[in-house]
């Protein structure tokens, strides 16, 4: 058990390193200038080209790579570009909500999905066994933010029991 773990975690690696390659790429291969969307339409060609320089744009790209990498292991994720904040307070800031909403969201999903699988059980081949399975393949197939959207919609608009945005 222990090998197959140490095998598992080096096996991760080379996993992480082809995401954060294929995030890097991703957001290279947007088209236009991003120098000239973040400094707008009437920014003057010095301007973008200072810019380009300070945000190492000019860089070959695997030197852009390679500075993102090394940022990224050192824990600095850089500044937002809305708000110029530190990107890693900004997570933090919003952490307690996203675990807060997580673990909402499970113990949810582990009432009524063992009730219902219980109730299904036990009245095998019935309607209600029916409508359970048909209901769980919709769930799982269905993309999370469209079912986030509905269920927003529902709880939050038609039915009022939960707030549409924030925390509770």
């Amino acid at each position: 058990m222990t090998r197959y773990i140490i095998q598992r975690l080096l096996l991760l690696v080379p996993v992480l390193l082809g995401i954060s390659i294929i995030t890097f790429s991703m957001l290279r291969l947007i088209p236009g200038d991003p120098a000239r969307v973040m400094l707008g339409e009437h920014a003057t060609a010095e301007q973008i080209q200072q810019f380009r320089e300070r945000m190492g744009l000019n860089d070959p790209i695997y030197i852009q790579y390679l500075r993102y990498l090394q940022s990224v292991m050192r824990g600095d994720l850089g500044r937002a570009l809305l708000t110029n904040e530190w990107v890693a307070v900004e997570l933090a800031q919003r952490l307690p909500a996203t675990i807060e909403l997580t673990l909402g969201a499970m113990f949810v999903a582990c009432a009524v999905g063992l009730t219902a699988g219980l109730i299904a059980a036990y009245y095998h081949n019935s309607f209600f066994d029916l409508a359970t399975m048909v209901g769980a393949l919709v769930g799982v197939s269905m993309p999370i933010f469209w079912l986030g959207l509905i269920l927003m919609y529902i709880f939050g608009f038609k039915l009022k029991w939960l707030p549409p945005s924030a925390r509770l």
